[in-house]
C-alpha cells in the first residue's frame, strides 16, 4: 500500500517495548491509538533537554490521553514514515503541511501532517473528522450581535478589529468565565482556501507554549458561516503600539519589555513555533509597574505566508505587517526563528528611538528599505547609548539572516549584558567616563 492510495488501513502491532518497534509499527500503533480513542492531535517532538528521546502524544479537547517517550532516532524515523504517508518533504528549512486519508473499520478521518524544521525535527499532527460548512462565493459574513451564542460562549462585546481578524468579549455559558474569542475574517478565507486550518493549527500550537509571555489558547472551532475562530485568555493593559505612539521609552524600560518578548519567542521556538509577525501593537502591556508583558496573535503567525506580494494594491494584506517585516519573509523564503528576531529587533529599535527604521507610505518602497537600505545608527531622544545596545540592534536588523544572533536565547544572553550596563550606577552616569 502506497503513500499516494486514498486510505491507511491501520495494521495489528504485536504488544512489545515501544523502544524496540519498527517506525512503521510505531506510526501504526499511533494512528490506531488516535482513531480509536477519537483524538484531535498527535505530536512527536523532542523532550525539552534531552537529544536522546523524543516525546510521542495523542490528545483530545485539550487533554493528553497517551503520552511516551521513544529513542530520538526512532521518533526522527516516525516523522519520516508520517511525512512519506502525508507526501511532505523532510528536505525542507520552513513549515510544510500534507495530508492523507485513515480509517479503520468505520472510523474515517483525514490526517493533516505540518512538520517543523529547526535543530531537531519535529511533527504535529491534526485529525480532523468533520470539516467547516462550505464557504459560498460572495457570501456575506456579519459581526457577532451582542448576546449571540458560539457553541459553549456568550458574546458580550466587540472589541475590534485588525487586517485579520475580529476580537470580542465572550463569557462560557456553564462556567461563568470571560474570554477572548478571536474570528478569521471571511475575506481571508476567500482569499486562501487554507487559511481555516492553518488559523486554528497555529492557534493550537500556541495553546502548548505555556509561557507566562504569551497569550492562552483554550478552544477553537467553527462558526456556522464557516468562519473558525479560537478562544484566549482576556488581557487587560495597553498595546505597546499605543505605547510608541506617545513616544520612545526610556532604555531600562525598553530593554525589559524587550527581554520579555525574548523569552517568549524562545520558548515558541522551542516548540517548533513560529510567530511571523512580531509587533508593537501584538504585544501588551500591563498598566502597572511591573511591566508585564504578552505576546498575542500565535493563531495568525502561518497566515502571512502565500497571501499578497509587495506592490499589491490592497495592503491591508501584505505578509502581515510592513514595517516589522524580515528581508527574507519578503523574497518569499517564509517565517524562521531569525525573521522572527529581526522584527523584535525592529520593535526593540522603535522603542528606543520612537520610530522604527524604515518608514515609507507606499508598501512596495518600504519592503524595498528593509531588502536595500542599511539602517541608521539608533538615536535616543532620551540621552546617548552605550555602545552595546546599538550593536545589539544593527546585529538583529542584518539583511543576511546568517549575520545576525544565532538563537532568540543567543540575543537574549546579550540583552542581560546590555540591561547590567545600563543599570550600572544608572545608564548615563556610565557614560561619562
Amino acid at each position: 500500500m502506497t503513500a499516494t492510495q486514498a486510505s491507511l488501513l491501520v495494521a495489528e502491532v504485536p504488544p512489545r517495548s515501544l523502544d524496540e518497534v519498527s517506525p512503521v509499527s510505531l506510526v501504526d500503533v499511533l494512528l490506531e491509538a488516535a482513531l480509536v480513542a477519537e483524538a484531535d492531535f498527535l505530536w512527536i517532538e523532542p523532550v525539552p533537554g534531552s537529544e536522546q528521546r523524543y516525546a510521542v502524544s495523542v490528545q483530545q479537547d485539550n487533554r493528553t490521553l497517551a503520552m511516551t517517550t521513544v529513542p530520538s532516532a526512532l521518533g526522527m524515523a516516525a516523522i519520516a514514515r508520517l511525512a512519506f504517508l502525508c507526501e511532505v518533504d523532510l528536505l525542507t528549512v520552513r513549515a510544510r503541511t500534507g495530508s492523507t486519508r485513515l480509517r479503520r473499520g468505520d472510523k474515517e478521518c483525514e490526517l493533516v501532517l505540518t512538520l517543523r524544521p529547526g535543530p531537531a525535527l519535529r511533527a504535529e499532527a491534526t485529525l480532523v473528522r468533520r470539516g467547516p460548512r462550505l464557504l459560498v462565493s460572495g457570501q456575506r459574513y456579519l459581526d457577532l450581535a451582542v448576546g449571540e451564542n458560539v457553541d459553549h460562549y456568550r458574546v458580550l462585546a466587540r472589541m475590534g478589529a485588525g487586517g485579520m481578524g475580529s476580537v470580542y468579549k465572550a463569557e462560557h455559558v456553564s462556567l461563568g468565565r470571560v474570554h477572548a474569542l478571536k474570528v478569521l475574517h471571511g475575506a481571508v478565507l476567500a482569499r486562501d482556501n487554507d487559511a481555516s486550518e492553518r488559523f486554528l493549527r497555529e492557534a493550537r500550537a500556541a495553546s502548548r507554549i505555556r509561557h507566562a509571555n504569551i497569550v492562552d489558547v483554550f478552544d477553537f472551532g467553527y462558526l456556522r458561516d464557516g468562519r473558525p475562530y479560537f478562544v484566549m485568555e482576556l488581557l487587560s493593559g495597553t498595546s505597546l503600539g499605543d505605547i510608541v505612539d506617545r513616544g520612545a521609552l526610556p532604555p531600562p524600560k525598553a530593554i525589559a519589555i524587550a527581554k520579555q518578548l525574548a523569552c517568549a519567542l524562545a520558548a515558541a521556538h522551542e516548540r517548533g513555533v513560529i510567530h511571523a509577525d512580531v509587533t508593537p501593537s501584538n504585544v501588551l502591556v500591563s498598566d502597572d509597574q511591573r511591566l508585564d508583558v504578552k505576546l498575542v496573535d500565535f493563531g495568525l503567525a502561518e497566515l502571512r505566508d502565500g497571501l499578497e506580494r509587495p506592490g499589491d494594491p490592497n495592503s491591508e494584506y501584505v505578509l502581515g505587517t510592513p514595517s516589522y517585516i524580515s528581508p527574507e519573509q519578503i523574497q518569499g523564503r517564509g517565517a524562521t526563528e531569525l525573521s522572527d528576531q529581526y522584527s523584535l529587533g525592529v520593535v526593540l529599535y522603535e522603542m528606543i528611538t520612537g520610530r522604527p527604521p524604515f518608514a515609507d507610505r507606499n508598501v512596495r518602497e518600504l519592503c524595498l528599505k528593509h531588502l536595500r537600505e542599511p539602517v541608521a545608527e539608533p538615536v535616543s531622544p532620551h540621552g546617548a547609548l552605550p555602545p552595546e545596545l546599538t550593536h545589539l540592534l544593527l546585529r538583529c536588523l542584518e539583511k543576511a539572516p546568517a549575520q545576525r544572533f544565532p538563537s532568540i536565547r543567543a540575543m537574549l544572553l546579550d540583552l542581560e549584558h546590555v540591561e547590567s550596563i545600563v543599570e550600572r550606577r544608572g545608564w548615563r552616569r556610565w557614560l561619562v567616563r
